[in-house]
């Protein structure tokens, strides 16, 4: 199939006969569009073939997002269809995504209430527990990739699989360079560890913290610095948020989830649900 990058511009058509709207999203693997055919409004995620050392790595890394969409969840976008350019580009058409991203209601200055936190949360963990429960992993949970519309319902995961689908099938093995983001990572994925389900919920915990703070629970700008902050035992919150009233039974979940050494946190969202289930009950 013949593809080019210049082809994603707006009024643009592609696959056949699906009309190019707009941007939706821009990061450092992929891009993702606004597409249209008739009355029906999709997602085109694009990822372009230099992430591949070759046309079998850009088809094996399809194939994975195809067994990653087995676990279905109503926060995670539907998959229609992925399709291998020529050139190596893989091409993901998925179900739209409504509301704004987390990273977007940052960047306005805005904040969720520990209530909506907790919904948010609670939603995002059962997408996380359909992945878990089929052996997959998100493998990169930040505010980039969460979505939300205001509704307690209408939160959607994106990019579910696609760190540990790069993981895979490049061969990295168990252990390699640090595959994720930074801030969100934890600390046995600075080392080299694959991501895992408990890698999730840490990753998870640090979006939520920061929506409702503003700031990271880890001091620091630079890799060695935020490496050392996540070795405390308790974050050293930064003075903005501590003036943050959070509600202490999210706190308290919250500081679960963020513990440095993997065996003190939820092992997988299901633990993590559970144990935010229990804090709200008390």
């Amino acid at each position: 199939m013949q593809f080019e990058l210049s082809d994603l511009v707006p009024g643009a058509t592609v696959l056949g006969d699906w009309e190019v709207l707009s941007e939706a999203q821009q990061g450092n693997l992929s891009s993702a569009w606004r597409i249209r055919r008739g009355d029906e409004d999709q997602w085109l995620v694009v990822f372009p073939g230099w992430l591949f050392g070759d046309a079998a790595q850009a088809r094996a890394f399809a194939q994975h997002l195809e067994e990653v969409a087995t676990a279905r969840h109503e926060a995670l976008p539907a998959l229609q269809e992925v399709r291998c350019a020529d050139d190596g580009t893989v091409l993901q058409r998925i179900a739209a995504v409504r509301g704004r991203s987390l990273r977007a209601f940052l960047r306005e200055g805005e904040r969720l209430s520990s209530a909506e936190a907790a919904a948010l949360g609670a939603r995002a963990l059962d997408a996380l527990a359909a992945l878990h429960e089929h052996g997959l992993v998100h493998g990169d949970v930040k505010p980039e990739h969460l979505f939300w519309d205001g509704d307690p319902d209408g939160v959607a995961l994106t990019a579910a699989g696609v760190t540990a689908a790069l993981w895979s099938t490049q061969h990295l093995g168990a252990r390699t360079q640090l595959v994720g983001t930074p801030f969100y990572a934890p600390l046995e994925q600075f080392s080299g560890d694959a991501p895992t389900p408990s890698s999730d919920v840490y990753n998870l915990a640090t979006s939520l913290y920061e929506a409702v703070t503003g700031e990271l629970p880890w001091q620091g700008s630079g890799f060695v610095e935020v490496f050392q902050s996540k070795m405390q035992p308790v974050p050293a919150m930064a003075a903005p948020a501590r003036q943050v009233a959070m509600d202490p039974s999210l706190d308290a979940a919250l500081r679960a989830a963020l513990a440095p050494r993997r065996q003190d946190r939820p092992a997988d969202a299901v633990a993590a649900r559970a144990i935010l289930q229990q804090i709200q009950a008390t």
